[in-house]
């Protein structure tokens, strides 16, 4: 039995209809409500917190897993990446207020000891460090927007996708992390029946991201 973690919320949809593409059983995945382990034929779906997923498979409780490429920097496990699927494709970024944007503009010195909201602080911890800056992270779990609203942070480190929910909290965008989207990843090691079927599920993605590009 392939056992796949497939993280919920933003993603979810995008996960399930990609392991579709695949040749991968679903029907019994996208009938779940309140489920959170489903079988089907020879598959076993845990649906997982997206930032638990990447240890699901890394303690071996899974076979595979999609994967925000967001999530897998910021728990930064040693994974194999097996395919990029192209889906749920946004931006990690910097933004802030308008006010910040001639000190992101400037030396970096201007951005020593800003305080930074996020859901993300490994990856906003290195992002500043690799600029030689040091920075106060302050975790949030949700409604990082507000932060500098409320004077908790003075900029942010989140994904946007249409940059509208940071202008309707008086936000732009200060500088770019790096591009994110769905990934296809697995433990390095399994045997030789293991690798076969995961290799087939990787093919199949690969097949249908190539298709769509043709497009």
């Amino acid at each position: 039995m392939i056992k796949i973690a497939i993280p919920t919320g933003r993603v979810q949809k995008d996960a399930i209809k990609v392991l579709k593409s695949a040749g991968v059983p679903t029907n019994n995945l996208e009938k779940a409500s309140r489920e959170l382990s489903i079988d089907e034929d020879n598959f076993r779906f845990f649906l997982a917190k997206p930032m638990d997923v990447p240890l699901y498979v890394y303690y071996g409780t899974t076979d595979l897993a999609l994967a925000g490429s967001d999530v897998l920097m910021e728990v930064s496990v040693n994974l194999l990446e097996l395919a990029d699927t192209g889906l749920g494709q946004c931006r990690l970024v910097v933004a802030g207020p308008w006010s910040l944007k001639s000190r992101f503009d400037g030396h970096e010195k201007e951005l020593m000891w800003l305080r930074v909201a996020t859901k993300y602080p490994n990856i906003a911890e290195r992002h500043f460090a690799s600029k030689g800056v040091r920075v106060e992270i302050i975790k949030l779990h949700g409604s990082v927007e507000l932060a500098p609203q409320l004077n908790i942070a003075d900029c942010i480190v989140d994904i946007t996708q249409t940059g509208k929910t940071l202008e309707a909290n008086d936000l732009i965008v200060l500088e770019e992390v790096c591009p994110v989207s769905l990934k296809l990843v697995s433990r390095r090691y399994g045997s030789a029946s293991y690798w076969r079927e995961c290799l087939n599920i990787t093919e199949g993605i690969k097949n249908q991201v190539r298709r769509s590009k043709d497009v």
